[in-house]
């Protein structure tokens, strides 16, 4: 009986190292997962699907991978990027607005011969009780000529938002999110769009941006 329970109890506790073992073998196999190998010429815009993990890329073009790691704080979104010695070189909090929020995906541009940015996509959870309300939004991090310390965040408008409120009201909207030279001043905007409504971002240098 003795042996029994503790099979049982060997049994329970690795579960959720399975359940793990086993999303992530899913991510292989549906290619989410960058290839450790990729140069930077090959992730001039790129999505890599972050959640749950940490992804290696070259984010500065010196052939040497940098660590980007979605994290969990007290149920609080953040973001941590370690370059190749795993120093940590940047850490910023991504603020959502209930529960089961996510950063489930990230994608990697250059806007202009010196400025990079990526655009983080946050789930940012959803409320519930009278009315149901479910939000994503994007957050940007630009740097400047490859220099990690020139990394600042700035907050995005909304590129998703379900809701449904009393009476049977119930509306969903799901926005393009594009990156593109708007003014063709040679710095490519990031572009959030929804039938005839535009979000613009541009990108002023040193880490500021306009939203237009």
């Amino acid at each position: 009986m003795v042996q029994h329970l503790g099979l049982f109890l060997i049994f329970i506790l690795s579960l959720p190292s399975w359940a793990q073992d086993e999303r992530y073998y899913r991510q292989i196999l549906n290619g989410e997962l960058p290839k450790l190998t990729e140069e930077a010429k090959d992730i001039y815009e790129h999505q890599f699907n972050v959640k749950g993990a940490s992804y290696s890329v070259d984010l500065n073009g010196d052939q040497f991978n940098e660590i980007i790691q979605p994290q969990k704080r007290d149920g609080v979104d953040w973001i941590e990027i370690r370059d190749n010695s795993q120093r940590k070189v940047f850490e910023a909090k991504l603020l959502a607005m209930g529960s089961e929020s996510s950063l489930y995906k990230i994608k990697l541009a250059q806007i202009s011969e010196k400025t990079k940015v990526m655009v983080l996509f946050l789930d940012e959870g959803k409320t519930a009780g009278r009315r149901f309300e479910s939000t994503g939004r994007i957050f940007l991090i630009s740097y400047d000529d490859n220099d990690f310390s020139t990394m600042r965040l700035t907050q995005g408008p909304h590129f998703f938002h379900e809701k449904e409120g009393q009476r049977d009201q119930y509306w969903r909207k799901s926005y393009d999110v594009e990156i593109r030279d708007l003014d063709k001043n040679g710095v490519r905007e990031v572009i959030v769009e929804f039938n005839h409504i535009q979000r613009i971002m541009r990108y002023l240098g040193k880490g500021e941006w306009e939203r237009l």
